[in-house]
């Protein structure tokens, strides 16, 4: 996990919850695929993980990877369970391991091969980076194939905004109070005043919290929370998979009427 996070935000809400037993397996969604490099070959060898959110949860899935006469595959389970029936919680979440909610729920997809974000070159489903799934779609199958390309290095960066290939990593020249080694890591624009990574709203639902944040393409997100401003934070929810110009997140109510305070952190 990288060092930079968005400014943190007080929360102090009043609620309380009983917690039922044991949630409902259910089949899950597949994805398999190939796995090319940025030119259109075949990879020979590669390690795939897919990072998989929604609005509520966020989960990670590391795939079985095969070679098929010289050609890099994949297959990833998606798993899904039923928590509630007719509003009435039925069990507690199985850790990594999304709900199955009774409407359709859009989920946001990144994946990277051998630590690297790949890029989706094609999907059976004709969505790239996110995908709909709902009680209709249990078991369904899903071709979805990959093609990975080295990132941009901070120099490469430094050059496709122009600046000079000597700029100082530590300074911040357009005065965000972040550092353009910073603002790589967070995919800004370092010369668009309004290309930032901070939290840009807050509101208490029924539901929990709800909180938002300004985020880029192919970023993964750590959501976190302490108890003071300079405390020690936990993390509330990891793989969280940008949805570029603002992500949304909800965050269970506090029940003990205490003040909480968050961060956003970008994922390594």
């Amino acid at each position: 996990m990288r060092d930079i996070c968005a400014w943190p935000f007080l929360v102090a809400i009043f609620a309380s919850f009983t917690i039922p037993c044991d949630a409902l397996p259910e089949p899950g969604f597949i994805m398999y695929g190939a796995v090319t490099n940025g030119d259109a070959l075949p990879l020979i060898s590669g390690t795939v993980a897919w990072q998989i959110s929604s609005s509520a949860s966020a989960i990670s899935v590391a795939p079985a990877s095969v070679n098929i006469n010289g050609l890099t595959f994949y297959i990833a389970t998606v798993p899904f369970e039923t928590r509630s029936v007719n509003g009435v919680a039925i069990g507690d979440p199985t850790p990594n391991t999304l709900p199955l909610n009774p409407t359709p729920t859009t989920f946001a997809r990144l994946a990277t091969v051998n630590g690297t974000n790949a890029t989706v070159s094609y999907a059976s489903s004709g969505t790239i980076n996110s995908f709909i799934f709902g009680p209709a779609d249990r078991g369904r199958i899903e071709r979805v194939d990959l093609s990975v390309s080295p990132p941009l290095t901070f120099a490469q960066w430094l050059a496709e905004y122009g600046l000079a290939a000597n700029s100082n990593p530590n300074s911040d020249p357009t005065h965000k109070g972040m550092t353009l080694m910073q603002q790589y890591i967070a995919g800004l624009n370092p010369n668009d005043p309004n290309s930032i990574f901070a939290f840009v709203g807050i509101q208490p639902t029924l539901q929990g919290v709800q909180v938002q944040w300004s985020s880029a393409s192919n970023e993964v997100y750590s959501l976190q929370q302490g108890t003071s401003l300079e405390g020690v934070y936990g993390t509330i929810q990891s793989n969280i998979v940008a949805t570029p110009g603002t992500n949304t997140f909800l965050i269970p109510t506090p029940t003990n009427g205490a003040s909480i305070f968050l961060r956003i952190l970008v994922n390594q």
